[in-house]
């Protein structure tokens, strides 16, 4: 796994949010809609981009557990997940749940977000957001 780069200028801002564990996203002024993935301008009117703050609200689209390692920067088990932001109904963000057993998960289920530190193979650690079952 390569760590983020807070400099890179399309995903960098999204690093740096987290690392102050802010939830951000690229929006468009124009279209008043939110643009994830991150791009250099909107793929619908090509206007500019902003990093607007998020509430951290969102709901669970889809999840699973992982028992296997598939990825080695991650103990087992984990749980992958599509959220939805409640600010941004259209757009999908990949991340991991949290402080919760799958038991419990649900689809449309309202969540919260949360910050925590992953660290690479190579030992290089960095601030993510996932999320954890609103309570």
């Amino acid at each position: 796994m390569i760590p983020p780069d807070p400099d890179d200028p399309l995903t960098g801002p999204y690093w740096r949010a987290a690392n102050n564990q802010q939830l951000v996203m690229s929006w468009c002024d124009d279209c008043d809609q939110a643009v994830w993935y991150p791009r250099p301008s909107c793929p619908i009117c090509q206007a500019g981009l902003y990093w607007k703050l998020l509430s951290g609200h969102a709901t669970l689209l889809s999840w699973t557990v992982v028992h296997k390692p598939v990825n080695p920067v991650f103990a087992t088990p984990y749980m992958p997940a599509l959220v939805v932001p409640v600010e941004a109904p259209r757009a999908r963000l990949v991340t991991q749940l949290v402080d919760c057993d799958s038991a419990e998960l649900v689809c449309d289920m309202p969540l919260t977000v949360r910050f925590r530190e992953l660290v690479t193979r190579q030992g290089e650690a960095f601030m993510a957001p996932v999320f954890s079952p609103a309570r």
